[in-house]
């Protein structure tokens, strides 16, 4: 009944090593995610942060999306369990399924001096975590990006039992961590209100600075990304590119996204109709008719079996942005990831009829992504977070290339990592964001003095501290064995 794609769950964790060769005399320092380890952006670099200092660092978590070949993974099938029965009974099965997966890769793997888990989520991974640094007389650290109970209870709200036993484990696992590492001084504080527990944060930061491809190699990757067709019509155009990732969860609002750009497609409606060139009109309608159906023939633009999912938006709205601007330009805003949400959007935004809008829904290859969103002219960030106490990286991403970002305001982002006017701007609704969007990108491509302003601020978040000075300073001193909750965060 408890089963993956590919037999029993227990019998098929695997183990993938790099083409070089490992040294085995180096401290072991196991990063535990019970998610795909592709896909987990911030223990990767944990991992390869802890490979750079000496450390032989094992990443350990779902098999999926591959990894740099440059990390040791030691990865297993998620378990899933048969719809037919009892939904208790499938939920007992796949917890102990997952149990005795992780248990077996424990089994297997030499001797860890650390051992560094995600969390959320982390029940029952730190059962497992917490004893086998008992045995081996090891550190065990947990990483909190959020809290499980607050994802939940965006669902299924706060008395749901599912919600208070979620809230119980977070508890637990806590208590059972000899450290914690911590995403941002909100979260910090909360833990040591909620659990009595000192953490140290770790923020992320970018890990290199992405720069933007010029000439040949930007049209090539452009054309790998989003496709040929697209590449073209997006250029015949002269479209501002935007760019938002998704894992497509509650916790983001794409509603009030897809709102904000009906909004701003009957601005630039109403620009363009108010200058009255009729030259550009009769351009813009003709290349909204070739963007289309550019669109909808691209089927596979990463050439490596992952489909985009491309597809037009719009209608005309009654609400009018704040502010005039007398040049606006198309958007074509490209949408990457993946999730559980993702198909209820394809729908919608197929319904949709915008005029100055193009949505275009990719799957990026990690070699890609980076060099992606240094071509773009800004991001944005739908992210909302459950608990109120998260950062997005996605926004890091978007400072390592160098572009502004419009972010759905909440206290911690404002606080800590998006400051308005400064590094990007904050919107609560639809028409903040159009508005947002009317005042940076108007008159590209040469745009004006505030979004030059803001550009420089996100490029000055590279300089200010790095990934690997935050790392030295706060994660290495757990992964030795030192406690470092008492530092002062920077």
């Amino acid at each position: 009944p408890v089963h993956s794609n590919h037999g029993s769950v227990g019998e098929d964790a695997e183990q993938m090593l790099p083409t070089e060769e490992i040294d085995t005399t180096r401290p072991l320092a196991a990063f535990v995610v019970m998610g795909d380890v592709g896909r987990s952006p911030r223990m990767l670099r944990h991992a390869q942060a802890a490979k750079d200092r000496q450390f032989r660092a094992v990443l350990v978590g779902y098999q999926g999306t591959p990894v740099p070949t440059d990390v040791e993974t030691r990865t297993f099938l998620p378990a899933t369990a048969s719809p037919h029965l009892p939904k208790t009974m499938a939920t007992a099965l796949k917890f102990l399924a997952t149990v005795f997966s992780l248990a077996k890769v424990f089994w297997k793997m030499p001797k860890a001096c650390t051992v560094l888990l995600q969390a959320p989520p982390a029940f029952p991974a730190a059962l497992i975590c917490w004893l086998y640094t008992r045995l081996m007389r090891a550190t065990f650290v947990v990483d909190w990006h959020n809290y499980g109970d607050t994802i939940l209870a965006m669902e299924l709200g706060n008395d749901h039992m599912m919600v208070k036993i979620a809230r119980a484990g977070d508890g637990i696992v806590a208590a059972l961590a000899d450290g914690n590492l911590c995403v941002s001084k909100a979260l910090k504080l909360d833990l040591q209100r909620r659990f009595g527990k000192p953490a140290t944060v770790l923020y992320d930061r970018p890990y290199v600075y992405y720069e933007a491809p010029e000439g040949k190699e930007r049209k090539e990757l452009l054309e790998r990304c989003l496709g040929a067709d697209s590449y073209q019509a997006l250029t015949h155009r002269q479209a501002a590119l935007a760019v938002t990732s998704t894992s497509w969860t509650v916790d983001e609002d794409f509603d009030l996204l897809l709102d904000a750009l009906k909004l701003y497609d009957e601005a630039a409606h109403e620009a363009l109709r108010a200058t009255k060139p009729r030259s550009r009109r009769s351009s813009r309608l003709r290349t909204g008719l070739h963007a289309r159906k550019a669109v909808h023939r691209e089927s596979d633009v990463s050439g490596k079996g992952d489909p985009s999912v491309p597809s037009f938006g719009g209608s005309h709205d009654t609400v009018p942005a704040q502010g005039c601007f007398d040049e606006l330009p198309d958007i074509w805003l490209v949408v990457t990831g993946k999730g559980p949400r993702q198909k209820e959007y394809e729908e919608k935004v197929k319904a949709l009829d915008l005029k100055h809008v193009v949505i275009q829904m990719v799957w990026v290859q990690a070699e890609d992504f980076p060099l992606l969103l240094a071509t773009m002219d800004l991001g944005i960030s739908m992210h909302s977070s459950s608990s109120g106490l998260d950062l997005p990286m996605k926004v890091v991403d978007m400072f390592a290339a160098g572009i502004p970002v419009l972010a759905y305001q909440y206290e911690c982002i404002e606080k800590e990592l998006v400051h308005a006017n400064q590094n990007g701007c904050l919107f609560k609704n639809a028409e903040e964001l159009s508005h947002q969007l009317q005042r940076l990108l108007c008159y590209h491509p040469q745009k004006t003095a505030f979004y030059w302003t803001l550009k420089e601020g996100a490029m000055a978040e590279f300089e200010r501290k790095s990934w690997e000075q935050e790392w030295m300073f706060n994660a290495m001193p757990m992964l030795l064995g030192l406690k470092c909750a008492d530092r002062v965060d920077t």
